[in-house]
């Protein structure tokens, strides 16, 4: 079988759906050949670990802004030239990504392979989460287009997914989510959980955290990270509105890509200084289970998760979990078992999340292996490709084997 995978990102580092591709990938590499179609601003010179049998095709997008091609740019460059790579390649089967739609311009010249869709977000919830957060913190960027010219996203984005045959949906709630809002009639789907690399992300490669001698837990610092994009919807706002609730050796680094200037003016606004947040970028995948391990918690303010990566990577090293009770977060964390869930929103209940983990000991040791045991079990790449390449099959009138 013969695979074309479309994004417009490519680095772990990016995004989400970036992270997703190059995992799914790694782990239809040995069962499918396995081709990505991203931009030439997303593909580094050199080539990225443990997709060697993979081969990639970076379409120019003209206009590239710093952080690679936007969503209209790249489609354009799917547009002009996937009906060609499709030809000469022969694919079987095009898989593209969702809310992105990299092939929804391409639809309309004829090509000879049948088409597979992950729906990682929609429009619909993108905006309900941007809504939500707005009272604290300002639309960014995509954002504000996004809430701007919503009626006519929506239009498009409904006639697409209803012309899309085989959808894979990235858990339970996403899937309710769109059947409803747009009374999805897919002749194939499935939900099939993202997944990641639960070696890299280990709590087993590194040794045990230290301990700061002559102090108790109520006087040793305190790490928080927070990772991803600097977007309202992620929640950061509520973290900076938490933080002054917190003791004062509570400290947050904030790790994902944005202007960080919006962010800065809240929390001067808020009276937190600087020394207790540090904004540090975008940060090199293969430095993130560093990150983690560094971290005594990691906190997950979002107003809207489907099935967050980051969730998974922090439980995966077995570092302890903070996560708003948003979306498909709950099909991941259970409250006091595997993590902490609190309201999305709710600064108080936070702050008294973020306290208890802070406390540690063996209460909380016993969560974290928990969560991490959950990853061994359910995370796997193995198991996300393997559920993939069946929907695949379906796709194509193959019977399993």
């Amino acid at each position: 079988m013969k695979v074309c995978l479309l994004t417009p990102e490519f680095l772990p580092s990016w995004g989400g759906i970036g992270t997703y591709t190059y995992y799914l990938a790694r782990g239809l590499q040995d069962r499918a050949e396995v081709h990505v179609v991203t931009s030439d601003a997303s593909f580094p010179a050199d080539d990225l670990p443990g997709v060697e049998r993979v081969q990639v095709h970076a379409f120019p997008s003209r206009g590239k802004g710093p952080t690679g091609a936007s969503s209209l740019r790249f489609q354009m460059a799917v547009l002009r030239h996937l009906p060609r790579l499709v030809k000469d390649g022969g694919f079987d089967l095009v898989h593209s990504n969702h809310a992105q739609m990299s092939d929804v311009l391409a639809r309309l010249r004829p090509m000879d392979a049948r088409t597979v869709v992950t729906i990682h977000t929609t429009l619909e919830t993108q905006l309900a989460g941007t809504l939500q957060a707005s009272p604290e913190a300002p639309p960014q960027g995509l954002e504000r287009t996004v809430v701007r010219h919503r009626r006519l996203l929506q239009m498009v984005e409904r006639r697409y997914l209803r012309r899309s045959p085989s959808l894979i949906f990235v858990s339970r709630w996403i899937q309710e989510q769109a059947l409803r809002t747009y009374g999805l009639r897919p002749q194939n789907s499935r939900v099939i959980p993202n997944a990641v690399d639960t070696e890299l992300f280990s709590p087993y490669r590194w040794p045990s955290r230290p301990v700061a001698e002559g102090r108790t837990a109520g006087e040793r610092p305190v790490t928080l990270l927070y990772a991803g994009r600097l977007l309202a919807q992620k929640g950061l706002g509520a973290l900076l509105r938490a933080l002054p609730l917190m003791p004062s050796r509570v400290r947050v680094l904030i790790a994902g890509p944005g202007d960080p200037a919006p962010w800065r003016e809240i929390a001067a606004r808020r009276g937190i200084p600087p020394s207790r947040y540090e904004f540090l970028g975008r940060v090199a995948y293969e430095d993130m289970p560093a990150l983690y391990h560094a971290a005594d918690a990691v906190v997950l303010p979002s107003y809207l998760e489907s099935y967050p990566l980051v969730a998974l990577e922090a439980m995966a090293c077995g570092t302890p979990l903070v996560a708003s009770k948003v979306g498909g977060v709950s099909e991941i964390v259970r409250d006091g078992e595997t993590g902490w869930l609190v309201r999305a929103g709710d600064v108080k209940g936070l702050a008294a999340a973020v306290a208890t983990v802070a406390e540690g000991g063996p209460a909380v040791r016993r969560v974290a292996f928990a969560a991490r045991r959950w990853a061994e079990q359910n995370a796997t790449l193995d198991r996300m490709a393997a559920e993939t390449l069946q929907v695949y099959r379906s796709a194509i009138g193959e019977a399993d084997t």
